[in-house]
């Protein structure tokens, strides 16, 4: 037998082309598969039809209630884990674990089984196997030892909010909002599952997908989403059950984050003021042009002289008043002139003279 970090070295050589010694070869292509493998702690190894896009990547993992299973026509090779989990019994294939013990046998002798399992310690599996259930009114946490999840491998999407968030035991970022507090001792959440399922079935609960984990240390937190596109309803709903909270259920820290508004409408508030303001600018230049007329330019004619200069802008083109001197001289153009007799003519100055009158 091997050790667990040893290795064999193979001499020889490889060539590449036809072999012209070889006749009965018939021509084909070769893959190499690499072999498969997974991490106990590892984000998107495990499935479940309680998963939704809320559920946090620390709680993908096998819970202290579930059944885990190994579907036998897969070939791969798991890491164990290295803190303990508890589980209530393992699949593998046809075969079923309802003991540690039984497990462990099976996994020092299966070396010729297509699942192959590799162990962090000589003498334990890291899983405590056994039928537990919860019995606490606040709730149980999925496991009592948390794993340190290897997101190595999660694909993260770009979220398409403002502001994303990421809550406890998410690998990635998201969009929606989360709730995250301490406990009272009179905390049921029984009743806090109530008031979640009530207020998301008042907004549309084919609209959104949330979780409420409980976690370690007496606390909990409510991650909510929206079901398909981020259009901001999950963020809306958080608000809603945060105010709607008893607060006989807190104690101590209490912390609340949404992701604000979908990408899309985040340049509406932009692109009005820029629109406002070329609106603005527009209607200032027409009541401009409207009472200041724009200057007349006139063009010469043409078969005229051209001359070396526009025509002399003229702002004011309804009427000319010039003020002139009392003697001058006014030339007739056909038309009657009125002097008027208080002044100086011909005929002399008027002369009115005041009398009194005795009483």
């Amino acid at each position: 037998m091997l050790p667990i970090d040893g290795e064999i070295d193979l001499e020889g050589t490889i060539n590449l082309g036809e072999d012209p010694y070889e006749t009965n070869c018939t021509e084909g292509n070769v893959y190499y598969l690499e072999n498969s493998k997974a991490s106990w702690a590892q984000a998107n190894v495990w499935s479940s039809t309680k998963f939704n896009k809320a559920t946090p990547d620390t709680e993908r993992v096998p819970c202290s209630d579930d059944i885990v299973e190994f579907p036998a026509n897969i070939q791969t090779t798991v890491t164990l884990p290295e803190l303990p989990q508890h589980v209530r019994y393992i699949q593998v294939g046809d075969q079923q674990f309802t003991s540690a013990t039984k497990f462990y046998n099976y996994v020092i002798t299966g070396s010729d089984q297509p699942i192959q399992f590799f162990l962090n310690t000589l003498y334990s599996v890291g899983l405590v196997i056994g039928d537990t259930q919860c019995q606490s009114r606040s709730g149980c946490p999925c496991q009592d030892n948390i794993l340190q999840i290897d997101c190595s491998s999660k694909y993260c999407p770009v979220p398409t909010c403002v502001h994303p968030i990421k809550p406890i035991g998410h690998c990635c970022k998201i969009c929606g909002g989360y709730i995250f507090f301490d406990i009272t001792k009179s905390f049921d959440i029984m009743e806090f599952k109530e008031l979640v399922e009530k207020i998301v079935e008042s907004y549309g609960s084919d609209k959104l997908e949330y979780h409420i984990g409980r976690l370690p240390n007496d606390k909990v937190q409510l991650v909510i989403v929206d079901k398909d596109e981020y259009e901001g309803t999950s963020a809306e709903v958080l608000n809603t059950i945060n105010y709607n909270m008893k607060e006989h259920w807190v104690e101590g820290t209490k912390y609340a984050q949404i992701s604000g508004s979908p990408l899309y409408k985040s340049g509406m508030a932009g692109k009005i003021f820029i629109s406002m303001f070329f609106l603005v600018v527009c209607t200032i230049g027409m009541i401009y042009v409207y009472y200041y007329k724009v200057p007349e330019i006139r063009y010469p004619m043409m078969g005229r002289s051209l001359p070396t200069f526009l025509a002399r802008i003229q702002r004011r083109s309804d009427s000319v008043v010039s003020l002139t001197r009392r003697d001058s001289v006014m030339t007739s153009t056909g038309r009657t002139a009125f002097r008027n007799p208080l002044y100086d003519s011909k005929r002399g100055r008027v002369q009115v003279e005041e009398e009194v009158t005795p009483q």
